[in-house]
């Protein structure tokens, strides 16, 4: 049996729009197995200037959009260059996952900027992009996409949430966005007058009290009762979430302590409908370093019996990132990077838009 070695960078930018995550991986496959480690990983925070256009993108003009979709790309290939110049490094390749600024795959259509041919302009290596269009095709969700690295790359778990913008859970064979997570406190924190991007510790929703009514209102939504494939974008929470919030009109840390709960409770109930006791969970992203939330989850874990597994801050931090540059090299060896049971696609496909770069095709194979 062949045992193949890749280097490659993963890149993330999550829809809370707190930096750029980089993770510069060696995956070691040996027929369908796979190793890996990571080598270097790090965080970008991203630009003030960025945030703020990336948030107001959805309400611009198609020209303006286009334009956004060219400028980020230079900007993404302008920090993913500097990274490696900076850390003396030769990846196979980097996947990009791209700025999420549309998600309706119910209407057939998801949308993530960064142009991939402008950004191979900043690489030696070739460059996979736009993983998610080609399942949306497929009458599939789009998302999440993480699963199959988690199969191939965490073997040792069965049950996985991440607490990024979105709170995604995976059991198994199944998987889905739970609830808006991190995109909403942040809103929240940086809407009060706290001079704050985030809400360090929970400190400000562990100092609110919950308000009843608005959890009783959040709570009742129709899309926490779906059966999955399911999954959840800005367009959702602008829709669903701020509206409820703004009528009840809470002073910031009521809102915070109320979401945080309403966030706990949302995990605790989808756990329960997928009779998940009895488990080790692997818990990531930023939501992770968020104390009151945690401590809000682990009540709630603690009723199913389910352990939060510690890992290092590279897997904590950086799974997704991680994963991504994974599916970028199963794009790249023409291996399937989809899971219809988990998105609901008709079949599992290749995914990802394959870029060269200027000094010609660079093979991994």
């Amino acid at each position: 049996m062949f045992i193949k070695k890749y280097t490659g960078i993963g890149v993330m930018t999550g829809t809370s729009l707190d930096g750029i995550d980089l993770a510069f991986c060696e995956f070691i496959e040996e027929g369908e197995s796979y190793t890996f480690k990571t080598i270097l990983a790090e965080t970008i925070p991203m630009e003030s200037r960025w945030q703020d256009r990336l948030s107001k993108l959805p309400q611009q003009s198609a020209e303006i959009y286009a334009k956004t979709h060219v400028y980020f790309a230079h900007y993404l290939g302008q920090e993913i260059s500097g990274f490696i110049r900076k850390n003396g490094l030769k990846p196979n390749f980097v996947a990009v996952h791209g700025q999420t600024i549309f998600h309706q795959p119910d209407k057939t259509f998801t949308a993530q900027i960064g142009d991939g041919e402008t950004l191979v302009t900043y690489l030696d290596c070739p460059l996979v992009c736009n993983f998610r269009n080609k399942d949306v095709a497929l009458s599939g969700q789009g998302a999440p996409l993480v699963p199959i690295g988690e199969k191939y790359l965490f073997p040792q778990y069965n049950t996985f949430l991440n607490l990024g913008g979105f709170a995604n859970l995976t059991y198994k064979g199944t998987a889905f966005d739970v609830v808006p997570c991190n995109v909403v406190l942040n809103t929240l924190v940086q809407v009060g007058d706290y001079g704050l991007r985030y809400d360090d510790n929970g400190a400000i929703a562990e100092s609110g009290s919950i308000h009843k009514i608005l959890q009783e209102e959040l709570d009742k939504n129709p899309y926490f009762n779906r059966k999955p494939p399911k999954s959840l974008g800005w367009e959702w929470v602008l829709n669903e979430v701020f509206p409820i919030i703004k009528k009840h009109s809470p002073e910031i840390p009521d809102a915070l302590r109320t979401y945080t709960e309403h966030i706990g409770l949302q995990i605790y109930t989808a756990l329960r409908r997928l009779s998940v006791t009895e488990e080790t969970m692997l818990i990531t992203g930023g939501g992770r370093h968020n104390a009151f939330l945690m401590y809000i989850i682990d009540y709630y874990l603690k009723l199913l019996n389910i352990k939060i597994q510690a890992e290092e801050r590279e897997c904590t931090d950086f799974k997704e990132a991680i994963i991504f540059a994974f599916l970028g090299l199963r794009t790249l060896t023409g291996k399937t990077n989809t899971m219809p049971s988990v998105t609901g696609a008709k079949i599992p496909a290749v995914s990802g838009s394959v870029h060269f770069p200027v000094k010609g095709g660079i093979s991994i194979l």
